[in-house]
């Protein structure tokens, strides 16, 4: 994956935060489950607390800066009657949040803004969406890692994508934090330990233990598909015989 030069990538670090900042609102379209109401509710209808949500926004310029199928990672919180279920949502680190929970942001997730709550018209909108569920093995490391995500927002964007960083943060490293046991592959990548999403994705499909694979929805043109774990496998597979080419 590193595809340029050193000197290159130096230069590129030093305008990392505001070049990334413009490119993060840089679309030519809509992601193409954004009006598939279909779609979105089944993607929503299997969502459980603390499941990870790879999407691809190829129509996003953010889309294509991480190499692979996959773009970004966001996580869903979970409702009202969910954090209730589970027993935080009387906790002082959820109560901040409540009214814009009950306003439709289930999910937590980290971009150019920081880390924030988001509805799910923002996450779903995209052209594939992979959903894979943690593992664990108690309800007490469940609300420990829902309280520990609400505590991680306001903490601000790593545009280096460094995992090391120890005040800010980016997708999939926020995931990392919060959930160190799912035991995220990280790869070096011109000299900075990195997580890229599709690396997420392949721990699923590789039945490693940690990560379940739920659910692969994609969109098109045309319109959109459920499609299984084998399709995700070979979806990624081409993408990277893709760009070897």
């Amino acid at each position: 994956m590193e595809d340029y030069p050193s000197w290159f990538v130096d230069m590129a670090r030093t305008v990392a935060p505001p070049l990334g900042t413009v490119l993060s609102h840089v679309a030519w379209r809509s992601g193409y489950l954004k009006s598939k109401q279909a779609a979105q509710e089944a993607i929503l209808d299997v969502l459980q607390p603390l499941d990870i949500v790879l999407v691809s926004s190829k129509g996003k310029r953010s889309g294509q800066m991480i190499p692979g199928l996959f773009g970004h990672a966001a996580v869903y919180l979970g409702t009202q009657q969910e954090l209730q279920r589970l027993g935080v949502w009387s906790s002082p680190k959820v109560q901040p949040h409540s009214a814009r929970i009950r306003n439709g942001q289930v999910f937590i997730e980290a971009d150019a803004e920081g880390v924030h709550l988001s509805k799910a018209s923002v996450v779903l909108n995209t052209d594939a969406v992979a959903i894979l569920r943690p593992r664990f093995g108690s309800l007490p490391q469940r609300r420990r890692a829902v309280l520990d995500y609400f505590s991680a927002i306001g903490m601000k964007f790593d545009f280096l994508f460094d995992v090391d960083s120890p005040d800010c943060t980016f997708c999939t490293e926020l995931i990392h934090r919060v959930m160190p046991q799912l035991d995220l592959p990280i790869m070096e990548i011109y000299g900075i330990r990195t997580i890229i999403p599709d690396s997420v994705a392949v721990s699923a499909i590789r039945k490693n233990g940690t990560l379940a694979f739920v659910g692969y929805i994609k969109g098109d043109q045309n319109g959109w598909s459920q499609a299984p774990i084998s399709e995700l496998a070979n979806d990624i597979g081409e993408n990277w015989a893709a760009r070897q080419r």
